[in-house]
């Protein structure tokens, strides 16, 4: 079993909201809890901005429940209505990514104790306030919460889960290239890989809108969100080839042997730019380190382009012809990632090289998959 820092936060943001009801004696606290659960957000910047967002959408649903009350009463039905309306409300104001926490106030209006035959408006609205103020409580503790405490480590976790995702990708090609892999064992495996890139996709999404609200460091901080939009655009890279070399595994077996020995090498030596430039990254060589892709062998003078049009017009079959054609969407592929790994080698250079002293990334030793 295993916890990060959101789980870790959600405890202190309940703890907090909890801790501010009482000391406030506002009940029921039970309230501004689940509100605190619901607006806590995946990094600061979100929770800021949705904070005022919160705000609007649980006025309007504040609001609604008092007028619906006052003029229909709390029967069921009437609460099923209002809940329709003010989901349209929220929807025409744009502020349905709030729906959920303005329905629950709304709910907890409406369902006040004070709504007895012998309570008064002023009871009510009383009550209905008093409601209104827990669940913003709960708001504000999930916004202090995530600027104060334990702020996402989005730099190591990429760095980390890229590291992770890109062995295990190495680790299937490799195996793909010596033809010792069965078909359908590494396509169930590439989904799981497929699900895991799309998470460290939205991982930098979410590290992308985070903004140094403390220091002014914009340039410094834009430097390094290029760098990990290249690190994670170079796994994506590396895994379309994994699905590719799978999906032509057939055809890619039935090649001329010199070739597949070519194309190994190909992918060898691009494996292990890759794994430099990680080691670069956390400055365990020199930024100015350079890799040489190629050997010094006459075998590898010539490109692999022009081997593929060789053999291609050498191909006697159509079905050969369609075998190289198949190949061709592989080799792009590797020209692809190759062209990435080159791209991202000059950003990791660039950055290390120039303004030194501002350009730190402070990733910490992890080796879980997040």
């Amino acid at each position: 079993m295993r916890f990060g820092a959101r789980v870790f936060k959600t405890g202190v943001t309940v703890v907090l909201t909890l801790f501010i009801t009482s000391l406030l004696g506002l009940e029921p606290s039970l309230i501004a809890a689940i509100a605190a659960v619901f607006a806590l957000q995946p990094n600061v910047h979100r929770s800021v901005m949705r904070t005022w967002e919160q705000f609007q959408g649980n006025a309007l649903g504040a609001v609604s429940a008092i007028v619906m009350v006052l003029l229909f009463g709390n029967n069921v039905i009437v609460i099923g209505l209002t809940v329709i309306l003010v989901l349209a409300i929220l929807l025409f104001f744009n502020l349905q990514s709030v729906s959920t926490l303005a329905v629950v106030t709304m709910i907890a209006i409406m369902d006040a104790p004070t709504l007895m035959e012998n309570s008064t408006t002023m009871d009510f609205l009383e009550a209905a306030g008093i409601r209104f103020s827990l669940v913003m409580i709960g708001v504000l503790s999930s916004l202090v919460v995530n600027l104060l405490f334990i702020p996402p480590k989005y730099e190591t976790k990429m760095y980390h889960n890229c590291f992770n995702i890109t062995s295990d990708i190495f680790k299937w090609i490799r195996l793909e290239l010596n033809a010792v892999s069965e078909y359908q064992i590494v396509k169930k495996d590439i989904e799981s890989l497929r699900t895991r890139v799309v998470t460290l996709e939205t991982m930098y999404l979410w590290y992308r809108e985070e903004k140094n609200y403390l220091k002014r460091s914009s340039f410094a901080d834009a430097r390094r969100k290029i760098l990990f939009r290249h690190l994670i655009a170079s796994t994506r890279r590396a895994f379309e080839l994994l699905r590719k070399l799978n999906r032509y595994e057939n055809d890619y077996n039935h090649l001329d042997d010199d070739f597949k020995y070519r194309i190994r090498h190909e992918m060898d030596q691009l494996m292990a730019y890759h794994e430099q430039i990680f080691m670069k990254i956390t400055e365990k060589i020199r930024p100015e380190a350079a890799f040489e892709t190629y050997e010094n062998d006459e075998q590898f003078e010539q490109s692999m382009m022009d081997d593929f049009v060789r053999l291609y017009y050498e191909a006697e079959t159509q079905e050969e012809k369609i075998q190289y054609e198949n190949i061709l969407e592989f080799i792009s592929a590797i020209h692809e990632y190759s062209n990435s790994l080159d791209r991202l080698d000059r950003l990791a250079s660039s950055f290390f090289r120039f303004h030194a002293d501002k350009n730190k990334i402070n990733i910490q030793d992890e080796t879980l998959d997040i």
